[in-house]
């Protein structure tokens, strides 16, 4: 018997012997073998012989095959491979916590969870000790050839690419789904004028037995057709349909959405039990029935067919940007405030963008997604595409990205990665101007205003009007526009080679051997790195209040109230909390969250207090995830800090936002421009201090006991703070610590290219990439200036965007001078097994340290 007659492929995790589940051997293994390798047909080659060579490899690799099939060092290498992907899974399960259950009470025909899945089917996570990490987003222009990477260079190589992206998406993402029925029928249900428009209520009905069915709602102006047509799964109760039909265009609405916000059956969820040999997940469901809506609209003499736009919001917005990506009838999308799983990257919703991450997304809504992407939560780096890579699909058609740029679980700064990723593909098939970028104004909510414009996009690539192209972008960094617009470059081979420690030196290059050589030698040191900060503007010294009851006329802005900042209110106290309006620096302003006795009346004596320094939190900044909440869900708890338990500790806890971050996203944009010869970086570190000193001038703080406590960057500015102020107590540093000269791209991370590339904050790192050993400082000197000050420094043992090892290495440099400081004790590192994130337990153990440290 052949090999693909002899093995029945049961999903692409698993192998087991099963003769009768193949009736076209030749043709479904290598129907398998394209969607689990990537490989193409000429790849896999034209004989039987080539195929199941390849069918071999394949089955190697997940260890589950007949005797003799595979060489003993081959099965030796999938032993080892089936080894770790069940030690994936048991560390997965001791991390998170359950999901729940979805609304709909299953997320398949067999579980009503993600864990009940899991333990039914033996499913594994892959062998991410096999797959290549990718920091940054995937280049949708690489293709995979032969076993390396080469530039698409002809429309040849485009279709095969898309193929190679879509097999992957299903696999990893969405859930494969079924090929387009050839038996669809549509019976009219009812006909009724609305106003001046027609209205039509259809059934299709296709499938096996005709038992799957989908609802149509169709609005038809009046006047001569044909029109071109507003597809949409959102009905009146999101009423855009209305805004389309004044516009000219037929409404149609397909019954395919979340029962909970719109009150109708969701015609998909039976597809469950009709197709049960395809996985497709809930969005993947509605986002093939759009593909069956638009199979109806093509039979219409009143329809514009090459005309059909799509448009969703929220997860409706997911939903779109699938079935635009998979259906090329549809001539043009807007995915609107998706965010997660839409328009915003998985790579830029991990926990230190405080937004809807893999973890809390397939926790919440586990029905959504395949259930294999949950486990890439902390190994985002490792999925072979990204949501960009569905925009990408949709060129050379229309794409309109929409959102607010302030959404809670929104990021702008995902929204623009993704933008730049699909505008390389938009460009390379000339039609860069089908694909536009609006990051709005507001909340997640839409109004008519919205849809006006969203029928301005359609008009314009469906060439009915032209109206003006859109692309607004708030982050709006580049390292090249930088460089542009500084005329700076470094030549690193004029910096000498350093390594870990090697600060442990005198000017002399003896070692530095006690105390007063180190306090020799700091001065120099900390110039060091302040000059590579920049050159910070001239600045006059702040006039502080001294207690809180005094009136400064600083404001945080009116993006405060959008975001629904906490005012001393009832509610608040009921947390034992009161908050007071803090102003510093130059006019910035931030919040103080203190001890409230009776009636919220600041409780007596002095407080310690903590300055929360935020991580990547651009749409909210340090509010992001309302962190002045007490309890709530386990995965809402893991994701931002809780204020009452350390204000209940008796601690004060004071937030800001940093340049570039919530209520201050706007000055991110301009900033190199107004300030060319410093960096965000510096310009943190100098609020940081401020921050810092207008605290100690009140009388109801302890100047003594100002603590600093930061996760991502607020880690990184935590850390530079400690160094350079003398009015710091200690430090908790969360994932901040970093080892510039050791995080290599050779090791899978964004290395350099962090600070310099994508956030902006120290762009002249970006001359030193491939030259990481000549950087002029690191992480290990920053923690040694700031001895003998008390600091913990966590760095998860599976945050993939620094290997914890390379910071123990530096954190154990720098212990040196803790040392000689005598001050060893003082400085503890952690190596949790977690992932990337601020949880519970990592906020337990820093108050712990707090408590002990003073």
């Amino acid at each position: 018997m052949c090999l693909p007659a002899a093995i029945g492929l049961i999903g692409a995790d698993r192998l087991e012997v099963a003769p009768s589940k193949f009736q076209c051997p030749y043709c479904r293994i290598r129907r398998f073998l394209i969607k689990t390798t990537g490989m193409t047909r000429d790849e896999l080659g034209a004989s039987r012989r080539g195929m199941f060579q390849a069918a071999a490899g394949v089955a190697a690799a997940t260890f589950l095959v007949p005797a003799g099939i595979a060489s003993p060092q081959s099965m030796v290498g999938a032993a080892e491979a089936q080894s770790r992907r069940r030690a994936y899974l048991e560390e997965f399960l001791r991390i998170f916590p359950p999901g729940r259950t979805p609304p709909a009470g299953r997320i398949n025909a067999q579980d009503r969870t993600w864990e009940e899945l899991v333990r039914r089917t033996g499913l594994l996570p892959p062998d991410f000790a096999s797959m290549p990490s990718v920091a940054e987003l995937p280049d949708p222009l690489l293709l995979w050839d032969s076993g390396r990477r080469r530039p698409v260079s002809n429309a040849a190589d485009w279709k095969r690419q898309k193929q190679w992206i879509r097999s992957q998406v299903e696999h990893w993402v969405f859930g494969a789904m079924p090929p387009a029925p050839d038996n669809l029928r549509a019976v009219v249900t009812g006909t009724r004028r609305e106003g001046t428009v027609t209205a039509r209520d259809v059934r299709l009905e296709f499938g096996p037995g005709h038992r799957a069915t989908l609802r149509l709602e169709l609005k038809i102006p009046d006047g001569k057709g044909p029109f071109p047509v507003f597809l949409t799964n959102h009905n009146w109760r999101r009423p855009w349909l209305y805004t389309a039909v004044k516009r000219g265009y037929i409404g149609c609405y397909y019954a395919a959405a979340d029962p909970g916000l719109y009150g109708d059956v969701d015609d998909s969820d039976a597809y469950i039990d009709i197709y049960p040999e395809y996985d497709f997940s809930c969005l993947a469901r509605w986002a093939w029935s759009a593909s069956r809506a638009v199979d109806y609209l093509l039979t219409l003499p009143e329809v514009e067919k090459e005309h059909i736009g799509l448009a969703g919001h929220s997860r409706g917005g997911k939903q779109a940007l699938l079935a635009a990506a998979f259906d090329e009838r549809i001539a043009a999308v807007i995915p609107s405030s998706g965010n997660t799983g839409e328009s915003d990257p998985w790579r830029y919703t991990t926990g230190l963008f405080v937004n809807e991450t893999i973890e809390l997304l397939t926790a919440a809504q586990p029905h959504w997604f395949h259930p294999r992407l949950r486990f890439f939560a902390g190994r985002e780096d490792k999925l072979p595409v990204d949501q960009n890579s569905l925009m990408a699909m949709v060129a050379p058609r229309g794409l309109m990205l929409y959102s607010g740029y302030a959404e809670s679980a929104g990021n702008p700064l995902g929204f623009e990665q993704a933008y730049q990723s699909a505008k390389s593909v938009y460009r390379f098939l000339g039609s860069e101007e089908n694909l536009w970028l609006t990051l709005r104004e507001g909340e997640h909510a839409t109004t008519p205003t919205d849809i006006e414009q969203f029928i301005d996009f359609f008009d314009t690539v469906f060439r009915r009007k032209r109206w003006p192209r859109v692309v607004s972008s708030i982050v709006g960094y580049s390292f090249d526009g930088w460089r542009s617009l500084t005329g700076e470059q470094l030549d690193p081979l004029s910096y000498p080679k350093r390594r870990v420690g090697d600060f442990l030196a005198r000017s002399d290059g003896k070692p530095i051997e006690d105390a007063a050589d180190w306090a020799a030698a700091r001065p120099s040191l900390r110039g060091r790195i302040a000059s590579f900060l920049g050159e910070a503007p001239p600045m006059a010294p702040f006039k502080a209040a001294r207690k809180l009851s005094d009136r400064m006329m600083a404001s945080e802005g009116w993006l405060a109230t959008l975001f629904s900042r906490p005012s001393d209110t009832p509610r608040l106290r009921n947390t034992g909390m009161g908050v007071a309006h803090v102003a510093f620096g130059d006019g910035l302003a931030g919040e103080l969250f203190y001890p409230a006795a009776q009636e919220g009346r600041p409780a007596s004596g002095k407080w310690p207090v903590l300055v929360w320094l935020h991580p990547y939190a651009y749409q909210n900044g340090w509010c992001a995830a309302g962190p002045w909440n007490a309890g709530g869900w386990i995965y809402t708890q893991d994701q931002r800090p809780s204020f009452p338990l350390f204000v209940n500790a008796g601690f004060a806890v004071f937030a800001f936002d940093q340049v570039g971050f919530g209520t201050r996203i706007h000055e991110a944009r301009a900033f190199y421009e107004r300030y060319p010869k410093w960096s965000r970086l510096g310009n943190m570190l100098v609020d940081t201090r401020a921050a810092v000193s207008a605290l100690a001038q009140l009388e109801e703080i302890d100047a003594s006991r100002i603590f600093l406590l930061g996760y991502g960057l607020g880690g990184k500015v935590g850390l530079l703070t400690a160094a350079f102020e003398d009015g710091v107590r200690g430090v908790v540093s969360v994932c901040g610590a970093d080892a510039l000269r050791l995080n290599t791209a050779a090791k899978g991370g964004e290395g350099l290219r962090h600070y310099s590339h994508l956030h902006g904050l120290l762009p002249r790192l970006g001359d030193f990439i491939g030259n990481e050993e000549r950087v002029p400082f690191d992480f290990d000197e920053v923690m040694a200036l700031a001895a003998p000050k008390p600091m913990l420094v966590v760095a998860p043992a599976l945050d993939r965007y620094v290997r914890a090892a390379d910071v123990r290495e530096e954190v154990e440099a720098a212990r040196r001078i803790y040392a000689l400081t005598g001050a060893s004790a003082a400085l503890t590192f952690e190596t949790p097994e977690d992932i990337n994130r601020f949880s519970r337990k990592t906020q337990q153990r820093a108050l712990e340290w707090l408590r002990s440290a003073g």
